[in-house]
Order: C-alpha cells, then sequence, then structure tokens
C-alpha cells in the first residue's frame, strides 16, 4: 500500500512539474522579436505654399440660364464652348436629363452584346464586377472622388450584365422603349440657345474663382516676399464672372521658408515636391527664384512646374515637402541595434540559433531607424528578417528554439 502510494504522489508531482513547465514555457519567451521591413522617409522641407498660375477671368454679358458643357476641371480648347445660354433654367436640367438617358441607352446596348450565355464568361463578369467595387472603395478611402461618378456607371453596368447572364434580367425592350420615348420628348422640349459663352483661351476650366486671380500674376515672382504672402488678400470679382481657365502651361509654387532652409537651393535646381493632391502627389520641379523679405529671417522659394490636372488648376494653398532626399532601406526599432566587437549590427532569428548581421543605419530618430537593403551579400539583414528587440546573453550561434 505504501508503495502505491508513493508511486502516485511521486506520479502527481511529475504531472504538477511537466504542467508548470508548460506553462512556464509558453508564457516566458526568452527573446521578442519583430519583422524587418520596407519603409521611405521623405527628408525635406516642409511648407504652407501659395499657387501662382496664369489664369483669366470668364465674363457672361448676355443674359439667362447658364448650361455648361465644359466640366469643371476639364480642358478647354481655345474657341470651345464654355456654355450655352438658355431662357429659362428648366432648359439646363432637360439637357442634364436627355444625356442621362443617352448614356442608359448605351449601357444597355453594351450589355446586350453579351446576348450568347453560352460564350459568356461568369468568372470574367464577376472579376469585372469585383474590381468596379474595388475601384470605388479605394478612391473613396483616399479621398479622390474625381472619378467616382464614371466608376459607379461601370459598377452598374457590370452588374446588369451579371443579371442579363444568370437570367434576372433578359429582356431591355420595355425599358429600352420607355427610354426612347422620353428621350424624345426631352429633345423635343429644349430649346434654341440665345447665346453662348467662347474660351478664348486654352486651359482647365474652373466654375469658381477665389478672388487671387488678379492679385497673384506670374509677371513679377519676385514679388512673393514673406511679407507680401502674409499681407496677401482677395479682391472682389466681376459680378458676372462665371469662371475662370487656368494656363496648362508653366505655373508656380512660392513656398515660404526660413533663410536658413532657403540657402539649400539656388536658381535652377530641380528637385520633387509631394503635395496632398491625390491625383499628383509627386511634382517636379525647378527653382526660379529666391526672395528674402530684409525684415525678418524668412524667404519664399519659388518653384516652376509644367504639371497641370484639373485638381490642380483648383488649389491655391496647400502643405507641400520640398523633397532633399529621400531613404529607402529596412524599418527597424532603435532597441534592436547591438555591438559586437566594434561592429554595430542586429540579432536575427536563423532556425533554432541567433545570427550576428552587421547593419549599415542610414536614416535614424528616436524611436526608428532604417538600415541599407543590401541583396548581393550572404551576410546581410533582408526583408522579413525576424530581428531580436529584447533578450538576454545574446550571442551568434545562440539555440533559442
Amino acid at each position: 500500500m505504501r508503495e502505491h502510494l508513493g508511486l502516485k504522489i511521486f506520479l502527481g508531482l511529475l504531472v504538477v512539474v511537466f504542467s508548470a513547465h508548460q506553462i512556464y514555457s509558453s508564457l516566458y519567451k526568452p527573446i521578442s522579436t519583430e519583422t524587418a521591413e520596407y519603409f521611405e522617409v521623405v527628408a525635406g522641407v516642409t511648407s504652407e505654399a501659395v499657387i501662382v498660375r496664369n489664369e483669366k477671368l470668364i465674363t457672361n454679358s448676355v443674359p439667362g440660364a447658364l448650361h455648361y458643357i465644359t466640366s469643371d476641371g476639364t480642358r478647354a480648347a481655345k474657341g470651345g464652348i464654355i456654355a450655352e445660354i438658355y431662357a429659362d433654367t428648366s432648359a439646363s436640367g432637360n439637357i442634364s436629363r436627355m444625356h442621362a438617358v443617352e448614356s442608359e441607352l448605351q449601357s444597355i446596348s453594351l450589355i446586350e452584346e453579351y446576348n450568347n450565355v453560352q460564350a459568356a464568361d461568369m468568372e470574367i463578369v464577376n472579376s469585372k464586377v469585383d474590381d468596379a467595387v474595388n475601384s470605388v472603395i479605394r478612391a473613396s478611402a483616399y479621398g479622390d472622388f474625381s472619378d467616382v461618378p464614371e466608376m459607379s456607371e461601370q459598377l452598374l453596368m457590370n452588374l446588369n450584365r451579371r443579371q442579363f447572364l444568370t437570367s434576372e434580367l433578359t429582356d431591355f425592350s420595355a425599358q429600352k422603349a420607355a427610354l426612347n420615348d422620353e428621350l424624345n420628348a426631352l429633345k423635343a422640349s429644349i430649346p434654341t440657345s440665345t447665346g453662348s459663352v467662347v474660351a478664348d483661351t486654352s486651359g482647365y476650366f474652373v466654375s469658381s474663382t477665389d478672388g487671387f486671380e488678379q492679385v497673384l500674376g506670374i509677371d513679377d515672382l519676385t514679388k512673393l516676399t514673406p511679407s507680401f504672402l502674409k499681407n496677401l488678400k482677395p479682391q472682389k470679382t466681376p459680378q458676372n464672372t462665371i469662371g475662370k481657365i487656368v494656363s496648362d502651361y508653366e505655373w508656380y509654387i512660392a513656398a515660404e521658408m526660413s533663410v536658413n532652409e532657403s540657402l539649400k537651393y539656388k536658381p535652377g535646381d530641380e528637385l520633387i515636391i509631394k503635395t496632398s493632391v491625390k491625383s499628383a502627389p509627386d511634382l517636379s520641379v525647378t527653382v526660379n527664384c529666391i526672395n528674402v523679405s530684409g525684415e525678418d529671417d524668412r524667404a519664399v522659394v519659388v518653384f516652376s512646374c509644367q504639371q497641370m490636372n484639373g485638381d490642380l488648376a483648383t488649389m491655391r494653398r496647400g502643405s507641400v515637402t520640398i523633397v532633399n532626399k529621400v531613404y529607402k532601406g529596412l524599418r527597424l526599432s532603435k532597441r534592436d541595434l547591438r555591438v559586437v566587437d566594434g561592429v554595430t549590427g542586429v540579432y536575427t532569428v536563423s532556425g533554432l540559433r541567433l545570427k550576428f548581421v552587421p547593419v549599415n543605419v542610414i536614416y535614424s530618430t528616436e524611436d526608428f531607424i532604417i538600415c541599407e537593403q543590401k541583396f548581393s551579400e550572404s551576410s546581410v539583414l533582408r526583408l522579413y528578417d525576424e530581428v531580436v528587440v529584447k533578450g538576454k546573453g545574446l550571442y551568434d550561434g545562440k539555440i533559442v528554439g
């Protein structure tokens, strides 16, 4: 009995010790690691910039209601019609509806091209629906709403195609007849225009004005000093102004900074400026001039640019970063760094062992570092390596498994 009791006690203790070991092993980790990931840091000067463009106001003296032919933010040709003038506002609404009906009829015609169900590939159709959904989501998430209406129309078209192929929607005859009847009625209701507004120069049409068109000119860029920008005030635009044409040739970015920062640049330098404009995040620019105000230690560096689109044409002020250098490499915590025999490096987990890998730090902050990414050497830090953040008694070859 005593032997059996002793065996039971021994086995019980063994179970307790084993369980405690398992719990300890699962909770205690001799090292903690992080993954080396690719990262970019832009080093430069951030400034609240003012945009200076060649802008020409568009005015209209003919009474009546305007129907814009040229969309806001799109390019207008010299001599092209900006807007038609009608006796009342109903004509503009009917024209817009007419274009919408024509678009619906065109979509139905495209859908009916998928009339051979056997030849249609449902996977392709489903893929197009997914792509259209993702395009709308991405554009909305990044705040780029300029193409969302067109993307939404494409999504609707692909959904209708899928309905057609799955026999949920097979006959468009009634819908086409109703749309054609509406289209004919709309065409009959639209009167002859009483006049039109024509662009006398080419560029991007912008329907809004901000009062700086006649204050900020490109003729004398040297006047754009810190004191000038500080006292900048808009002027009242003429009452009959219906928009403006923004030249799509050279325009300018006036960025205020300290005099010391401005010494990094000289006229003719070619640089990159990063903006918050989703459709033009990177602009290729050239330093035009550097204007220093004698009153303080501030300066304005004026950059010229030849890239233009609808979003840039409407921008007047915005935060920009003049890129001095871009650091690209592998991002790690600053705590990962170790010095072994005078060599700076990190410990990585290779299989069940630690491996000391020398690194070249190219950028450093209080919290993280960027290490040069090398590809040719064998003993280098690589993308997605597990790097030791915390651990005791670390050395090359130590077993950690």
